[in-house]
């Protein structure tokens, strides 16, 4: 025999569509330590390309569903003078996503996964600054917390 039970619920509604910059233009990474030498990065206006396999994803999971993709017309990237900006329209039965930025457990943190194609390094004592000038964008996510303080989501829509 099956059991079922009504339970009262309330019901919210949180940003449907998120709109940031991916990546901001003449900022200095925090420090990165993922090469001998640590050091900051910054990427180049112009330097980034992507495609319509350009995934929005959380935490950088490659294995979960994407939020969006450019494909599908529900990610999208402009230049602008300031940085690489981006919108993107998440899925409807994404409600975790979207109460995890209005709650603040998400603080509006984003990070990209790209490939380098071209860069240039200026080494100085306590590091390096490696300044990307050519590569692709695989994807965006949302991530608790990013290498660029000011790639963030910056605005949205109910």
């Amino acid at each position: 025999m099956t059991t079922r039970r009504q339970i009262a619920a309330e019901t919210r509604t949180y940003p449907k569509t998120v709109r940031g910059t991916a990546v901001p233009y003449g900022t200095l990474s925090a420090m990165l330590n993922d090469r001998a030498r640590p050091y900051r990065e910054k990427i180049k206006r112009g330097a980034l390309t992507w495609d319509d396999s350009t995934v929005l994803l959380v935490q950088h999971d490659q294995q979960g569903i994407p939020l969006a993709r450019v494909g599908a017309g529900t990610l999208s990237f402009t230049e602008t003078a300031d940085g690489l900006q981006f919108e993107a329209t998440l899925p409807d039965a994404r409600d975790d996503v979207r109460e995890a930025l209005s709650r603040g457990d998400f603080d509006g943190s984003v990070s990209i996964g790209f490939i380098v194609d071209e860069d240039e390094y200026q080494h100085y004592e306590k590091g390096s600054i490696r300044t990307v000038t050519r590569g692709h964008l695989v994807e965006l996510s949302i991530v608790t917390r990013g290498a660029y303080a000011s790639a963030q989501i910056g605005g949205n829509d109910g």
